[in-house]
């Protein structure tokens, strides 16, 4: 209901009036926009701030008042966060805690450890390190010095030398020096499939200045007993056999000053790292002759060229052990019998003029059958002698390895002749094998037995 003077407000709407001048009465001022008294987000802030600076003040007192209790925690923290140590009060807490332990060796151990900082490194990484390898034996002693004198930024990549009988101290001073280069490295390439006389023949053709092949070659043909001892997987090797078979490949780098003994024990190692430790461990829990598996092997690496035909030939040479086809035995294997060979004319030769003698040839075995060889490598001349022959003829691959483990003899072969373009072509019967020759060569074969060709 309005009146003549306005509009008339109901009870509510009064109530609300009277209200608003009440709050607007007495002290009551609009709110700034500009912050300017302090009030709104800066003002919160600054009161955070000085809760926080209280806090901190706080802790400080209680750790100046009460040391034993704060100085213990701080350390406990430092020790999960080594960069809280930046903190002065940390650092003062830690300071006490190991007092001399930054000059306390880590061992008695004087021999000299190879250390490398790998680029880009971080401070947590090359401390696990050396923990790990015992170089170090105070993880907080040692990131102190990290820390609090700066010395993770000043620790240089590269090759390093230590040794236990280093402080903490010591250590940071090695790791801040640039790092000895060493002797110049040597990049050695030794593919799958040499014998030892040519692994020796190639070795003397690089740059090794303190490298003696004929001790090198007299450590793998007739290996010692401390050798054998530090390889106990050489159990597999006979006594009166050298590591033929048992020499590892691959590209890797040697100091330029390798002694011949280095060698022999890198490419041991090479070897037992390569996976084949795992197929000899293998063959001895399935009760299979692991040093007949490598011989058998090593055939296959010396004629297989392709990867999908290694179980085939495996399979031929394991038939004809097994008397399928005519019953002999006989292996009729060219490569054992050009390993004898290429073994009776080294020995000719003094071992510096073995680089320029040419491995594996058919050079000056003008038939296989009637080659006469030395009495000692008798069962490498495998026209005339039944079975495997006495010992490897090269170090076989792993994949040869395998397929001398599980021949693939389903198929019956007994013969195969390289077809020209890595491949092979396999016979179950002399009459097919001519067959074959035929069709690879373009005229007919002759009728009494050959030998079979071998790729190129």
């Amino acid at each position: 209901m309005t009146g003549a003077g306005g509009p008339q407000l109901g009870t509510q709407s009064r109530r609300a009036v009277r209200g608003v001048q009440d709050v607007r009465g007495g002290g009551y001022r609009p709110r700034r926009t500009n912050g300017s008294d302090g009030g709104g987000g800066v003002g919160l802030l600054t009161r955070l701030l000085v809760i926080a600076s209280a806090i901190g003040v706080l802790i400080i007192v209680a750790y100046l008042i009460f040391p034993p209790l704060f100085g213990g925690f701080f350390r406990g923290l430092a020790e999960d966060n080594p960069d809280l140590m930046r903190l002065p009060f940390v650092a003062d807490a830690v300071r006490e805690e190991i007092g001399d332990r930054l000059d306390q060796p880590a061992g008695t151990d004087p021999t000299p450890v190879d250390f490398v900082i790998a680029p880009g490194a971080s401070s947590r990484q090359i401390t696990d390190e050396l923990v790990n390898r015992e170089l170090v034996t105070d993880r907080l002693a040692f990131s102190f010095l990290l820390i609090t004198e700066g010395a993770g930024s000043r620790l240089r990549a590269g090759a390093h030398v230590l040794d236990r009988t280093m402080s903490p101290r010591e250590v940071v001073a090695v790791l801040e020096r640039v790092p000895d280069a060493g002797p110049p490295k040597v990049t050695v390439s030794l593919r799958e499939g040499l014998r030892i006389e040519q692994v020796t023949a190639y070795l003397q053709t690089l740059e090794l200045t303190d490298f003696d092949a004929e001790a090198f070659f007299g450590l793998l043909n007739e290996p010692p007993a401390e050798l054998r001892a530090d390889y106990d997987w050489l159990r597999v090797v006979p006594e009166d056999r050298s590591l033929e078979g048992f020499i590892g490949s691959g590209v890797f780098e040697v100091g330029q000053d390798i002694s011949a003994e280095e060698m022999a024990r890198t490419l041991l190692d090479r070897w037992q790292q390569s996976g084949a430790l795992a197929l000899l461990e293998q063959a001895e829990r399935e009760g299979t002759d692991f040093y007949h598996v490598v011989r058998l092997a090593s055939l296959v690496q010396r004629e297989a060229r392709l990867a999908s035909e290694r179980p085939l030939i495996a399979g031929v040479y394991q038939n004809r052990l097994d008397g399928l086809g005519d019953g002999t035995r006989l292996l009729n294997a060219d490569p054992t019998v050009i390993y004898a060979k290429d073994t009776m004319r080294l020995r000719e030769m003094e071992i510096s003029e073995w680089p320029q003698y040419f491995f594996w040839t058919y050079e000056g075995i003008a038939t296989f059958a009637g080659f006469r060889v030395a009495d000692d490598l008798a069962t490498y001349q495998t026209w005339h002698s039944r079975g495997l022959q006495a010992g490897p003829i090269c170090t076989p691959s792993l994949s040869s390895i395998e397929a001398a483990m599980a021949p693939d003899t389903e198929d019956g072969y007994v013969y195969f002749v390289a077809a020209g373009d890595d491949s092979h072509l396999f016979a179950r019967t002399y009459e097919e094998h001519l067959a074959n020759i035929e069709r690879v060569r373009g005229s007919p074969a002759p009728a009494s037995p050959m030998p079979e060709t071998p790729a190129p």
